[in-house]
């Protein structure tokens, strides 16, 4: 049986779907976005329910993500202590806020854009929220919901799907770092609590 007639059999299409969109949410770079993969499997198997499709995928890209986001959490052993203060100074603001986590996760997962760096800047900054997996896993259902709707009912083929999100990849990607290194080097306590804006400069190599 070749690769292709295992990957999408009625008995494991849904397993390998999940599979394929959770390795691709756990890698923090160089990505591209996991609705890709949801409407490729649906254009390469349409006997796939909309609905389960969706549900299945924004579940493996929830644990993904919040895999990736533990995972970063271990980049605090490589900045500095004021970094560290500076990051606790925009976590505490944000916590501040209610919904301010859902809400904010939940219109980035809505776009249909890699979210690798948001996660690594959550991560770093050592975030601990319920309202993240929630707001980024209805966000993500909703987008893999409506990325198969266009694809079905608006582009003519899997090929203009491809074609018009991999000229962007790189460029989303180096948008996404430069965010997260932003982030990092902002003085936020200088921000929130003097109302001005001032950098942290790296000392060394590693903040």
């Amino acid at each position: 049986m070749e690769f292709i007639d295992l990957l999408y059999s009625e008995e494991n299409s849904y397993l390998i779907v999940f599979i394929l969109i959770l390795i691709l949410s756990l890698i923090p770079i160089l990505t591209p976005p996991s609705w890709m993969i949801v409407v490729s499997s649906y254009d390469l198997n349409p006997s796939f329910d909309p609905i389960i499709l969706s549900i299945v995928s924004a579940t493996a890209a929830t644990i993904g993500r919040f895999s990736l986001m533990k995972f970063s959490s271990l980049g605090r052993t490589m900045i500095s202590q004021q970094r560290k203060n500076s990051l606790e100074k925009l976590k505490n603001r944000l916590e501040q806020t209610k919904y301010g986590y859902f809400v904010g996760t939940l219109l980035f997962a809505f776009l249909p854009l890699p979210s690798n760096m948001l996660f690594v800047s959550y991560g770093l900054m050592n975030v601990r929220s319920l309202q993240i997996i929630i707001g980024f896993w209805l966000g993500r259902f909703a987008v893999y919901i409506l990325m198969i709707y266009i694809s079905k009912n608006i582009l003519g083929s899997i090929k203009d799907i491809f074609d018009l999100n991999f000229n962007s990849i790189i460029t989303i990607d180096i948008v996404g770092v430069l965010m997260t290194v932003i982030i990092l080097l902002v003085d936020w306590n200088k921000v929130i609590s003097e109302r001005k804006f001032g950098f942290i400069r790296p000392k060394k190599f590693i903040f």
